[in-house]
């Protein structure tokens, strides 16, 4: 390696000899010094490091290895101490917290901290909920007032202050540090305790060797490690005369990673081609011995862990044992005895123990120790609580298809007098479904030939239905009368209420006949005789006992019925009014529908003599008519009705909530699953007349009605409502109550669930969206936080409010298709059912896990805590955001007035565009029916001229040898910048057109209208005064000004449009300052702005006719000046 330096010559220099003396400089190879010290220069990852000496003489040496004694904190660092440490700080306290109150703060010991793992960090927000329960003498919110709701607290769990104590407080110990220096100096020692802890670990897991004790073999090494040599250099130096070189110059190696053109690009020929050599692995040969590993491990007993037997041979003295061995026995051996085996045997001395082995065996024989028993369960303070995923098994399904095909399950209720009874009736849609627009249904053929089934199940026979209800029309809604069980209503889909009395069908299932021998004859006498007829069990079959007029009744499909209270009734003038006497028991119920009506009806109405008249038929033998129903003669009319202008599809009124018992439980036990029960009021204290609806746009409403002044109208309209939050995004289609907490309701709307409190409309207490849209809900009868949940896609979710808000506890598919009704069995016995309705008109019954109707101990004292306190945090918030609201009004109403012209714009696009797609569309169809106009040889002609230039345009290309894929390829960007310009260009146009607009718009807003002062007479006199004593003579100025203009060479070239906005900007300017009246002008701009311009009366037709004013009319708009030209006008002056 060789190196030319040559120094840099001076701008000015003398004439004079210059020499040239050649040099030639040995540098020796580079020798590492006897005794020199050596300094580490640098190292690398292998076994060899650079040592570098006095006069830059660099060696390679071998390194000695890493060992266990380098940079040990064992010895430095105290775990003890650092505990120590945090505790001795001045805001360190210690707080005890209960199993309940770290549940809400999340530090549940195991599963949030652990010993290992103590340190959290919580907002001060959560602990501010809980300072009552932690902090008893009120230290810790004294100290904590200056924090922010959103700064964080630094906890720790702390079990080493209470191991040493005798009388251990109640609750688990931590340390909260109040102040927050402190708190960053308790996470740096808390990041040493962890960096130390790590320590240990890896020091454990990766093993070093001692420290090297060196004996020489080192050297032998070193002599093996190829060192640099520098070959000697030939330098040859140019100078200026006289010579200046020093006597000692020091050289450096100029390497080609050090300057920028070290490296050179050589690329080879396309020619030449390479053949790449894999280089092959370099087998390096390593000395190395495993390491000794003791493994221990404890091994299970293969028999069950809860069962243990323990064996105790006693033998008398008397007895002797037979000495043959096992083997003998089984082969059956029958070897003679010896005489000696005879004589009895010296009994064998018991071995020899200890005192310590003999006290061991006598404690276990008393205790009977178990080895292999769990005692934890015995031994602990409280229990652990195991968390398993719970499962829905199917225990029943009712299912008729001959009856029910294609249809889904819409209303259900359960048989009030009996268990294991319910009513389903089956719909071709429910308002949960969707239907397809291109399904062409004849609605016709469907009501005349289409059955309606509904049909009434029992548990104890889920392959053939018990009774069958006739129904000229689809039932949507089914409930019992809890009054008269027997009695069961239904609405239908056009609006009619109908009734059936079961007459005590129910009762009679499991009763049997028992004919004499004379009775069964006779039995088989008339089969023979009908064998012509269809064989029809009359008992099973329910005709209707009572329908509602069509005129009177609803105008479309019933949504609910809801049962007031015994002491409640409504009088026909819409008042609803309490009883003071309890012995009368009234029978009222509500029913909402789809057109939006609310109707009050009165099941104790009087018979309608004529309608009985005409009836009863006196040439019938008494025996045909004893088993008709007594409501066959009453009439259902409602007695007073509410009207709203949307379709209702929910209610919640001050309706009762039922719960059902069982009356005897020996019956219980005999009777299986069919045992009688009674159903228990829960009625409201009071009724309002008020109440909460849903529609079908969405929207959940609180209304209030006054009821009617005159007897006549029994009807009264709904014209104001308090909105509650709009939360939903569809149709909610259904509103539930708690059954244990009544003033909380649930409701479903598209993929969205709310729960309310009936008092708070402003907001929901909480909300979700869900993956699909929702179908049904219902509240568990069992458990007051437990919801149920049904899906569009058959997925059923469980919701326990009380474990966690955010998500279900329970997400399962239950069905292939959509679950249109689900339902819990009023009763627990012998296990928990709940009913589900899917798209295959199939109903069954899953068996519900314990967890789901299991209540816990002071469960319904929790859930309303948790709404009273949900319902205070939403109401702080709407107070909060009522005062930010109040201190930013005119920001936040300027934003909406954005956003609404924004939406205004963005419509004007889409009318715009859409504008513009119908007139492209009608010129497509313009030029089609054009052509089609055209005579035959027009178009022959038009076709051949397409056709021939098409052709011409081919020869022509090829004629230039231009390929079109490539032509269109070159082309392609150039194409895409052109329409991007064009594009471009029309954007900006379309920009600068509205820059007026925008302008005016939001100076509008900005800068209000300046009222214009009329009560300016004096300020008027005077100015006028000294105007005139200072103005020029006018027919001096006149003649001068058309001299001017005469002059003015540029004048044609003047444009219009400034012409009239000077001479309206002069106007104004005369105006301000003359101190003119300026209201018409005022009045002209504001009917401009407002677009009235075609509105107003100019008051033509009096002077000038009605066609001279219709002329001026249309003249003055012609001349209308464009406000943006004139805005952008104004901008450029």
């Amino acid at each position: 390696m060789s190196t030319e330096v040559a120094e840099k010559r001076p701008t000015r220099r003398k004439q004079s000899r210059v020499a040239q003396p050649k040099a030639t400089i040995q540098t020796p190879p580079a020798v590492v010094p006897e005794q020199e010290d050596l300094t580490l220069v640098e190292e690398d990852g292998s076994d060899v490091q650079l040592l570098s000496g006095a006069g830059n003489v660099s060696i390679k040496k071998w390194r000695e290895p890493d060992s266990d004694d380098d940079d040990n904190p064992e010895a430095k660092y105290d775990i003890a101490e650092a505990w120590r440490s945090l505790f001795q700080l001045q805001s360190c306290h210690q707080i005890m917290l209960n199993e309940k109150v770290q549940s809400r703060l999340q530090l549940m010991i195991g599963l949030n901290v652990t010993q290992e793992f103590p340190w959290k960090q919580i907002k001060y927000r959560d602990l501010l909920d809980q300072l009552d329960e932690i902090d008893e003498t009120g230290y810790l919110g004294q100290a904590l007032q200056e924090f922010n709701l959103e700064d964080h607290l630094l906890l720790g769990y702390a079990p080493i202050l209470i191991e040493n104590q005798d009388d251990i407080p109640e609750g688990d110990p931590f340390i909260i540090f109040l102040n927050p220096i402190d708190a960053k100096a308790a996470l740096q020692i808390i990041r040493n305790m962890e960096l130390y802890e790590r320590w240990l670990i890896n020091r454990r897991i990766i093993k070093k060797p001692r420290r090297w004790v060196s004996l020489g073999s080192e050297n032998e090494v070193n002599l093996t490690i190829e060192q640099h040599y520098a070959p000697p250099l030939e330098v040859e130096v140019q100078s200026v005369y006289p010579l200046k070189i020093p006597e000692k110059k020091e050289f450096s190696f100029r390497k080609s990673s050090d300057v920028r053109d070290g490296y050179v690009e050589l690329l080879p020929s396309e020619l030449v081609k390479f053949e790449n050599i894999m280089r092959r692995r370099v087998t390096i040969g390593i000395q190395s011995a495993p390491t000794l590993i003791h493994l221990e491990q404890q091994t299970d007993p293969t028999f069950p862990t809860n069962a243990w037997a323990q064996y105790l041979y006693e033998i008398a003295d008397g007895e002797d044992l037979d000495e043959s061995s096992e083997d003998e026995a089984t082969r059956g051996s029958t070897r003679p005895r010896s005489p000696s085996s005879m004589q009895s045997k010296i009994t064998k001395p018991p071995p020899e123990v200890s005192p310590n082995i003999r006290l061991l065996l006598d404690t276990l024989e008393f205790n009977q120790i178990d080895m292999y028993r769990n005692d934890y369960a015995y031994i602990c303070n409280k229990a652990i609580e195991h968390y398993s995923t719970p499962h829905l098994e199917e225990t029943l399904c009712f299912a008729n298809i001959s009856k029910s095909y294609e249809r889904y399950v819409c209303g259900i209720d359960w048989y009030p007098a009996l268990s294991g009874l319910i009513v389903t009736s089956y719909t071709f849609s429910t308002a949960a479904t969707i239907e397809g627009v291109s399904e062409r249904v004849d609605m016709v053929q469907r009501a005349v030939l289409q059955p309606n089934p509904i049909l009434m199940w029992s548990f104890a026979d889920n392959l053939n239905y018990k009774l069958e209800f006739e129904s000229p029309q689809e039932v949507t809604v089914l409930s019992f009368c809890p009054h008269d069980p027997n009695l069961l209503f239904g609405g239908g889909r056009n609006g009619q209420l109908i009734a059936w009395d079961l007459q005590g069908r129910a009762e009679k299932f499991d009763t049997e006949e028992i004919l004499t021998a004379a009775q069964t004859k006779y039995r088989v006498m008339m089969a023979d005789f009908l064998r012509w007829t269809i064989l029809i069990n009359e008992d099973a079959v329910v005709p209707p006992a009572m329908i509602s007029a069509l005129e009177v009744s609803q105008k479309s499909a019933i949504t609910g019925i809801y049962w007031l209270g015994e002491q409640f009734y409504v009088n026909s003038f819409g008042k609803a009014m309490t009883d003071p006497n309890k012995e009368n028991i009234h029978k009222f119920f509500l029913t909402c529908s789809i057109d939006g009506t609310i109707a009050f009806w009165n099941l104790d109405t009087i018979n309608d003599k004529k309608l009985q008249a005409t009836t009863i038929r006196h040439d019938q033998p008494k025996a045909l008519t004893q088993n008709e129903s007594i409501y066959k003669n009453k009439v259902l009319k409602p007695i007073f009705s509410l009207v709203f202008n949307e379709p209702i599809t929910s209610l919640y009124c001050d309706s009762s909530v039922f719960i059902c018992k069982v009356l005897d439980n020996q019956a219980r036990l005999s009777k299986g699953n069919n045992f009688p029960t009674v159903l228990e009021a829960k009625n409201p204290k009071t009724i309002r007349q008020s109440a909460i609806m849903s529609t079908f746009y969405g929207r959940i409403e609180r209304f209030n009605w006054s009821g009617a002044y005159a007897d006549i109208e029994c009807s009264e309209s709904i014209t104001k409502s308090i909105p509650f939050a709009r939360v939903h995004d569809g149709p909610v289609v259904a509103l539930k109550k708690n059954p244990f907490y009544p003033v909380v309701f649930v409701s479903i709307g598209r993929t969205i669930f709310a729960v309310w409190m009936e008092h708070f409309n402003y907001t929901p207490i909480f909300w979700r969206k869900r993956a699909t849209d929702l179908t049904a809900v219902a509240w568990s009868k069992a458990r007051p936080g437990v919801l149920f949940l049904t899906r569009i896609d058959g997925n059923m979710e469980v919701w326990d409010i009380l474990s966690r808000d955010d998500d279900a506890c329970y997400n399962n598919i239950i069905g292939g298709g959509i679950i249109s009704a689900v339902s819990e069995h009023r009763l627990a016995e012998p296990v928990k059912l709940l009913g589900i309705g899917d798209y295959n008109s199939s109903f069954r019954m899953m068996k519900l896990p314990k967890s789901f109707y299991t209540p816990e101990p002071g469960e319904l004292e929790r859930v309303k805590e948790y709404f009273r306190k949900e319902e205070n945090r939403k109401k702080s918030i709407q107070i909060w955001e009522h005062q930010y609201y109040e201190n930013n009004r005119d920001i936040i109403e300027a934003k909406r007035h954005a956003e609404i012209d924004a939406r205004k714009e963005l419509e004007r696009l889409e009318k715009e565009h859409a504008l513009s797609a119908t007139r492209k569309a009608t010129k497509e169809d313009d030029k089609r029916d054009e052509f089609r106009n055209l005579s035959y040889t027009e178009r022959m002609k038009r076709k051949w001229d397409e056709l021939n230039l098409n052709r011409l345009l081919s020869i022509l290309m090829s004629r230039k040898r231009v390929d079109e894929e490539k032509l269109e390829r070159d082309t392609r960007l150039e194409k895409k910048h052109l329409a991007y310009e064009a594009a471009k260009k029309q954007s900006l146009i379309r920009m600068q057109q509205r820059i007026g607009e925008e302008v005016a718009a939001v100076r509008s807003r900005i800068l209000p209208h300046e009222k214009v002062d009329l009560q300016r007479v004096d300020m008027i006199l005077s100015s006028v005064c000294d105007l005139m004593q200072t103005v020029d003579n006018y027919k001096q100025t006149e003649i001068e000004a058309n001299e001017i203009v005469n002059n003015f060479d540029t004048f044609d070239n003047l444009n219009y449009i400034e012409f009239l906005y000077r001479g309206d900007h002069r106007r104004r300017l005369l105006n301000k300052s003359m101190g003119g009246n300026t209201e018409r002008l005022y009045w002209y701009e504001c009917i401009q702005d407002e677009d009235l311009m075609d509105e107003c009366n100019w008051s033509y037709d009096g002077f000038f006719g009605p066609q001279t004013s219709q002329h001026v009319t249309n003249l003055s708009e012609n001349l209308t000046i464009d406000e943006s030209v004139i805005d952008s006008d104004a901008k450029s002056m």
